[in-house]
């Protein structure tokens, strides 16, 4: 067995996703493996389509088996996100996960492997302190002094979306499964966040805009079945804005990756009162405070995530869907991190699991919310996993 891992959100899953699978065969893998976001993804926001339809879709077209990454580590920064999804995906062992496969912006993995050493040895320079003193964010503030003291090259791949988080995958392989391979794909047409379609190739943001205008967004998606009801997290503006005008200072200083000048900032813009959560964060936002990092603060308030949620290391991993070669995979996974089918058997196997599992719950309910809510309303006890021979 070869076998290959993704780490994805699926938001939703398109061509281009389609495509990073056909490539893991290409590369010799006999098996794929997917850690995919649940219901709250890393934007900031809930995914616009549910899980269950997501997984499917990925195990129809080129995936043998999908689990999730759950809240709050796929609503978390790169480095979280990362860190959670490569320890879920090396608890399988070498034997059954030899790599990962991942677009970027660039498939040079020597460059990408600079990068990832350079990220390390800049972490708490003098270049990187005065970059953030000059008002710049983390990311912005390594990339800088990235390309002063080691090129071009590694500026690119620390200033670029997926090579980015690439990079934050290499680093988290070297501390937890030096042995993993990678294998970089050159994002294929569409640029990340580009809201532009090439011969049925489209970024996520794209895709999802199309779908929240009421666009047919089919030349860009795989087959794949009726999809459910989309989900935008506008349409629990109000509920949000509400959540962030009693939350007092204490509160906000427990949400994950928020600094006191950002509370400060967050407790003064809310007194006003903003007309949206947009405009809010549009308040709140800086040179060196993101709207990513922003709305991933807001949507952790909201969720009932706490800073020690994400020092907790990922407890289980659900299964969402699998083929045969993906039982095959199963069969052989290791059990470093517990993996099952039942959401009601993981809770149980440690308080942290019932706490993540928890939150996981507060973020499918949320994404219900966003939605149309055509369908009915099945708790994550009840949903059906996908299973295909």
């Amino acid at each position: 067995m070869l076998g290959i891992g993704i780490i994805a959100e699926y938001d939703p899953f398109h061509n281009g996703h389609k495509y990073l699978a056909e490539k893991a065969r290409e590369l010799g893998a006999s098996h794929v493996a997917a850690v995919m976001s649940g219901a709250a993804v890393q934007r900031g926001s809930v995914a616009v389509y549910d899980k269950y339809y997501r997984a499917a879709a990925a195990v129809k077209n080129g995936v043998d088996l999908v689990l999730e990454l759950p809240c709050p580590y796929s609503c978390s920064s790169a480095r979280i996100f990362a860190d959670a999804a490569v320890r879920l995906l090396s608890s399988a062992g070498k034997d059954v996960i030899g790599g990962i496969c991942f677009g970027s912006e660039t498939d040079d993995k020597s460059d990408l492997l600079a990068a990832a050493d350079a990220s390390l040895a800049l972490e708490d320079s003098q270049s990187v302190r005065e970059n953030l003193a000059c008002g710049k964010s983390y990311p912005a503030a390594v990339a800088q002094a990235a390309a002063e003291e080691y090129g071009e090259k590694v500026y690119f791949a620390l200033s670029n979306p997926n090579s980015t988080l690439a990079v934050e995958y290499i680093k988290a392989a070297h501390r937890h499964a030096p042995y993993l391979e990678f294998f970089p794909i050159r994002r294929k047409a569409a640029a990340h966040g580009e809201l532009t379609a090439y011969d049925g190739f489209a970024s996520g943001a794209a895709i999802r805009q199309l779908l929240r205008e009421g666009k047919d967004a089919a030349c860009c998606l795989p087959q794949c079945g009726e999809p459910p009801s989309p989900c935008f997290l506008e349409n629990m503006d109000a509920a949000m804005l509400y959540l962030l005008s009693r939350a007092d200072k204490t509160r906000l200083t427990d949400l994950p990756d928020v600094s006191e000048s950002m509370v400060d900032v967050m407790s003064r813009e809310i007194k006003a009162m903003p007309q949206s959560t947009e405009q809010f964060l549009a308040a709140c936002k800086s040179r060196s405070v993101t709207l990513a990092r922003l709305r991933r603060a807001v949507l952790a308030l909201t969720l009932d995530i706490r800073r020690s949620d994400v020092q907790i290391p990922i407890p289980y991993g659900r299964i969402l869907a699998f083929n045969e070669k993906g039982a095959q995979m199963l069969r052989e996974w290791g059990r470093a991190i517990p993996i099952d089918t039942s959401l009601a058997r993981l809770e149980k196997t440690s308080p942290q699991a019932a706490r993540i599992s928890r939150l996981e719950q507060n973020a499918a309910r949320l994404q219900y919310l966003c939605g149309g809510r055509n369908e009915k309303f099945i708790n994550e006890y009840e949903r059906k996993i996908t299973i295909t021979f």
